[in-house]
């Protein structure tokens, strides 16, 4: 999630989206509690990780047009997708014995930065190809890859073809026109208006919009979607699609331009939010206290994922926990002097 210079607009879209995934897997944990919970999840969901992807693929040109492999840059993305799985794995065990370790399963919070390496690697064997046949071969493949069966959760493979368009998008397009674009006056009307409408077709038409869930994940084949979407989930799927480029254009379009204090900051530190979150959301979630206090009131329980969910954000963006993970992005260094000592 590391970008190759600071823009103030960018890290202040990244702090919000790492908010929006905390946020989100807070209330992953209480969808069985309010229908209020299953809107807010399909919203979230629907678009975060896939501006995540885009947002690194608008950064990508000089990693992807290089006449040789960043391998310095892009191989420290597998080693934390091994750590990152390893570490969910142990805290998943600690809680439940019976849960056991995997590198065949990545389809954990470690997908993403594999998903990253896989994108960064097609786009540079595909950088000489022109991206308007790229990107819409890449989408036909995307709706296409559901059919294979063998194509699911293993390696995150799903994923990773279904959301490489958005990061091909990003690279594609030139990152100072498409700023220029969102900078036009009453864009941020626009984009309040996206976003109000679909989360209120999100609340109002839950029960069919959450048929989508699968779908806008992209973790899954097309036989382990619900069978009211048969014959045609290749057109859900593209349903999918559209909602979620109009979504997230429709949030860079909110995104202040210019540094905010208390965000921008630590729009740079987002990596480190991703890496360590998720097993104490779960030590918070599964307390038997708070989950009473969760299922008592509606509002009680956003007060606590929202108020959970910032704490959390702002201290895995503290130092000692930033340290370890940028250690991991660019491990060369510590490498090249532990082989001098040698």
């Amino acid at each position: 999630m590391p970008t190759s210079r600071r823009d103030p607009r960018w890290d202040n879209a990244k702090f919000l989206l790492i908010l929006l995934v905390v946020f989100g897997h807070a209330v992953e944990k209480a969808t069985d509690y309010f229908l209020l919970d299953r809107s807010l999840f399909i919203f979230i969901y629907s678009f975060h990780m896939p501006a995540f992807l885009f947002i690194s693929g608008l950064f990508a040109k000089r990693t992807v047009q290089a006449d040789k492999y960043n391998w310095r840059k892009l191989v420290p993305y597998l080693l934390i997708t091994l750590v990152l799985g390893f570490y969910r794995d142990l805290s998943l065990h600690a809680r439940n014995p019976d849960h056991g370790f995997s590198v065949y399963n990545q389809n954990k919070i470690s997908w993403f930065m594999l998903a990253l390496f896989a994108s960064y690697s097609l786009a540079w064997l595909l950088r000489k190809v022109p991206p308007k046949v790229v990107l819409p071969a890449s989408i036909l493949i995307g709706l296409a890859v559901g059919y294979v069966p063998f194509i699911s959760e293993g390696f995150a493979l799903s994923r990773i073809i279904v959301f490489f368009p958005f990061f091909y998008a990003g690279y594609a397009l030139d990152r100072n026109t498409f700023a220029n674009v969102l900078d036009k006056k009453g864009m941020p009307f626009v984009g309040a208006g996206i976003l109000a409408a679909w989360l209120t077709v999100c609340i109002v038409f839950e029960p069919k919009v959450y048929l989508l869930r699968r779908l806008f994940t992209g973790q899954n084949n097309y036989d382990e979607i619900p069978a009211s979407l048969a014959p045609t989930e290749f057109l859900y799927r593209a349903l999918a699609y559209a909602i979620s480029a109009l979504v997230i254009f429709g949030f860079f379009m909110l995104v202040p331009r210019t540094h905010v204090r208390g965000m921008t900051k630590y729009g740079a530190r987002t990596l480190s939010v991703y890496f360590w979150h998720l097993p104490f959301l779960d030590i918070f979630t599964h307390m038997d206290s708070i989950r009473g206090m969760m299922k008592m009131s509606l509002l009680l329980q956003l007060v606590i994922l929202v108020a959970l969910s910032v704490s959390i954000t702002y201290l895995f963006c503290w130092e000692p926990f930033t340290r370890p993970v940028n250690r991991m992005l660019d491990p060369w260094p510590l490498l090249e002097k532990m082989r001098k000592k040698e």
